[in-house]
């Protein structure tokens, strides 16, 4: 499950976080407290736009992980007006971990300010999203088709 959160310019960075952490999890749990206390890191990230080339990755305590993007520029008008709500708050429960993108000439310094938020990280935003995915071993067997059995009278 993914979405688009606008950003700069229509929102300021602190208020696209607020918006992010509406999305996630309701006013006065638990959730929004632990997405509230790493307001000034998440800010950085969306400020250096490295929530626009990655998503924020949130892998609940249950149910698929949410990919967050921020859209910035001339496209984030159009984004705000595209918002979508989640059907349900991911960081409502505990147990819920985040991935946030960070480029490697931050990447340290981001790790060193997250040491004192279990269950937040950060990673490099060129590697892509392996946040959550199952090992290769992890994969059950799908289906196979035997092409050359279809040819076959």
């Amino acid at each position: 499950m993914s979405r688009a959160v606008a950003a700069i310019p229509v929102r300021t960075s602190v208020e696209t976080w607020e918006a992010i952490t509406g999305l996630l999890a309701p006013a006065d749990s638990a959730g929004r407290s632990r997405l509230e206390s790493v307001t000034n890191i998440a800010v950085v990230l969306i400020t250096a736009e490295y929530t626009q080339q990655a998503p924020i990755v949130v892998m609940p305590s249950n149910g698929p992980r949410i990919r967050i993007r921020t859209v910035h520029g001339v496209d984030a008008e159009e984004a705000r007006t595209e918002e979508v709500p989640l059907t349900a708050r991911p960081c409502a429960d505990p147990g819920w971990t985040m991935s946030l993108p960070c480029g490697v000439d931050d990447i340290e310094e981001i790790r060193d300010a997250l040491r004192a938020h279990p269950g937040i990280e950060v990673r490099d935003v060129t590697e892509g999203i392996t946040v959550g995915e199952p090992a290769p071993s992890d994969v059950t067997e799908g289906w196979s088709i035997n092409y050359g059995e279809l040819e076959n009278p």
